[in-house]
């Protein structure tokens, strides 16, 4: 793509004018002239994909958490080149309708005659300062002025949702050359330009004249049915915390208060919180025990509390009601197996409440915030921006989510705080966030495992429970996914007590590569048991299983055979490298703990083996692997149970569809030497592996297909 260098500032120029009052800055007419001719390039289509500007971590600054009241209002002409202007305010009026792109940029003026650009991003939909309509006058908390391409080109950018704040038209802070009075004079002409804004499906609008009634009005008797409508509006924004308040505002002590218990009921509901929404819904239901709408919210409410309660779920119509567009689970999270507490490792961790059996669910948990989108290219971009919304338009999730780890970013300990009426929201910290804690799912990780299904499409979503866990290579739970729904459980015996781990990311067979990974993406150096014992290996060791690892991969061309026929030659060869690797292993280091480098090419054994049907070798190259993965596997010619893999408690052992696999591989070369009760027990042990990777029991033939 072509850059417009002209168009871009040069660090020269940038570097001079840091902190300078511009020498000149583009008249209102300029300004104005520009912003017309890119309104008219403006795709005003509802259904135009809107671009999100995620922020560059580099530059991140922090969110204002003082009030409005609290700053030095200057005027724009005081405004300094790429400078955060802490202490300081703008109050401006929007002298255009915006240009609607990553952000919203308006042409603006302040009570001096001083004329800029403000661009606003970050703003969710449901808010109107997503596009601050002409005439409005908004304030600017510590503002950010940077230079925008030419020389003379300059504008106000707010990054942080909670730095701007719509002023309502008789707020005392508002200069008078802007004050514009009141646009209408009585509560109830505010309430029927609500009631029109709603009818046009202008639901942020809607919010504002609203608000703007209750703030009219004299008499409290006529505010009740404001609340009323102003919930409604609420709830269908996904302003939950809102709705339910506005819902309990609107009580009269009257048998028509059911309507407001039932919003407020449903608003709890969105919020995940089925204990409050049953207390709501069950009061709703007293004032009104006939009413349809309130006994079926009630009784999903009551299931959602049997599955916080019982961890029962029918995992298999879950994923029958999986959509590519519709993947949000109507469930409630499971977590009382677990609990949250002090890690030796890295700050919180998540704990075993009892003993748990391996196989058993250690938790089931919604996702705290998903999209619904399998677009690798936009999926953390769309994360991002519902992470920002949410934590705007329900500030309750702040508890949960901004405590979560967030990297190096700066916190101001303000973070969530209500300030001027909105939560105090820092769009680097979110980001921060998300990419520390958020995970990457299929749709299903059953569709996921068919060679000839994934589309590759994954999405990216947050779960706070599932986040508190630290990582370990050799990890004593194992995720997978249905929906937006986490599934955790145990790979083997966990005691009441003992800290949970999880993999982070699938883990790289060789340890300088997966230690790197760990300390460029989180910023720690694993201390898991394979980590810990291989660091006592020699540096010349892992250079050597390093050496011939490559060299097995360069031969094998990466690639696992299917049923063609491997020349011996080239069976030959690659035995002596694995032979070769397998000595690379000191038996004092590797006792106890996964030969991660081993796996490749035993697994190119197994299958090479596989395709002349020489069983035999199957079966020895099938226990191989499984050994390799860290299980306690004894020689192919002593008597052994499959099952038993997974039981008792200390493994170090890594748990992936390949153990799967060569279980099944196992199991058909058992079969086919005669040992039917082994290859009914390896299969057993296959189903069980394939339940811990899928998250439920599935039919084992789907990995066929």
């Amino acid at each position: 793509m072509a850059v417009d260098v002209a168009a871009v500032p040069s660090m020269v120029a940038v570097k001079s004018t840091t902190g300078a009052i511009p020498p000149r800055r583009l008249s209102k007419e300029e300004l104005v002239g520009t912003h017309k001719k890119h309104l008219e390039t403006q795709n005003n289509s509802p259904h135009a994909p809107r671009p999100v500007k995620q922020p560059i971590m580099s530059e991140a600054y922090p969110a204002s958490i003082k009030s409005i009241r609290e700053l030095e209002i200057i005027p724009l002409s005081e405004l300094r080149a790429e400078t955060h202007h802490r202490g300081k305010g703008i109050i401006v009026r929007a002298a255009s309708p915006p240009f609607v792109g990553a952000g919203a940029v308006s042409v603006v003026e302040d009570a001096f005659g001083n004329a800029d650009k403000l661009a606003i991003y970050n703003q969710a939909d449901s808010s109107i300062l997503s596009g601050v309509p002409e005439g409005c006058v908004v304030a600017v908390k510590e503002p950010y002025y940077k230079q925008n391409g030419s020389e003379d080109d300059f504008m106000i950018c707010v990054d942080h949702p909670s730095d701007v704040i719509l002023l309502r038209f008789t707020d005392s802070i508002i200069p008078e050359p802007l004050r514009l009075g009141p646009l209408l004079k009585t509560a109830e002409e505010w309430k029927n330009a609500a009631d029109q804004a709603f009818i046009e499906k202008d639901f942020p609008t809607a919010v504002f004249c609203y608000t703007e009634a209750l703030e009219a009005s004299e008499d409290d008797a006529s505010k009740p049915p404001v609340h009323t409508k102003r919930a409604g509006v609420n709830l269908i924004l996904g302003r939950y915390d809102a709705a339910k308040a506005d819902a309990l505002a609107s009580r009269t002590s009257a048998p028509q208060d059911w309507k407001a218990y039932f919003t407020a009921g449903r608003a709890a509901y969105g919020l995940c919180d089925y204990a409050e929404s049953n207390k709501l819904l069950t009061t709703a239901l007293e004032l009104n025990p006939t009413n349809a709408s309130i006994q079926k919210e009630h009784a999903r409410c009551k299931a959602r509390l049997h599955e916080e309660e019982t961890g029962e779920y029918d995992f298999a119509a879950m994923l029958a009601s999986i959509t590519p567009h519709s993947v949000h689970q109507d469930r409630g999270s499971f977590l009382r197996n677990t609990r949250v507490g002090e890690s030796a490792h890295h700050g919180r961790g998540l704990f075993a409440a009892r003993d748990i059996k391996a196989g058993e669910l250690v938790f089931v948990e919604k996702a705290t915030l998903m999209p619904n989108q399998y677009d690798p290219g936009r999926a953390s971009a769309a994360l991002y921006a519902l992470m920002v919304r949410q934590l705007c338009d329900n500030p309750s999730l702040a508890a949960s989510v901004l405590t979560l780890y967030g990297g190096e970013c700066e916190r101001t300990g303000g973070e969530g705080t209500i300030v001027d009426g909105a939560p105090v929201v820092d769009v680097f910290l979110v980001e921060g966030i998300r990419t520390k804690n958020c995970f990457s799912a299929p749709r299903s990780t059953l569709e996921d495992t068919r060679p000839s299904l994934p589309d590759g499409l994954q999405a990216r979503g947050l779960w706070v429970h599932a986040s508190l866990l630290n990582h370990s290579c050799v990890a004593n739970t194992m995720r997978s996914f249905v929906g937006d729904m986490l599934i955790s459980r145990a790979t083997r015996d966990i005691q009441a007590g003992e800290e949970l781990f999880q993999q982070y990311v699938p883990v790289k067979p060789l340890a300088d590569v997966r230690g790197k990974l760990f300390e460029e993406g989180w910023g720690f150096s694993c201390g898991c048991a394979l980590c810990a014992g291989e660091r006592a290996s020699p540096a010349a060791k892992l250079a050597r299983r390093k050496e011939l690892l490559d060299a097995v991969e360069k031969l094998c061309n990466k690639q696992i055979p299917g049923r063609e026929l491997i020349p011996d030659a080239k069976i030959r060869s690659v035995d002596k490298l694995a032979r070769q690797l397998e000595e690379a292993h000191e038996a004092a280091v590797y006792d106890g703990i996964p030969r991660l480098a081993l796996i490749y090419p035993c697994h190119w054994l197994l299958a090479a083996h596989r395709g002349r049907k020489n069983h035999g070798k199957v079966v020895k190259y099938s226990m191989k692997v499984l050994r390799n993965f860290g299980f306690r596997v004894p020689d192919e010619s002593e008597v052994w149970d499959p099952r038993d893999i997974f039981t008792g408690s200390g493994n170090a052992t890594l748990m992936t569809v390949h153990v799967v696999a060569s279980l099944r591989r196992l199991a058909e070369s058992y079969k086919a030497l005669g040992h039917e009760e082994m290859a009914a027990r390896s299969i057993e042990a296959a189903e069980f592996g394939y339940m811990l990777v899928t998250g439920f029991k599935n039919d084992l033939t789907t990995l066929d297909k």
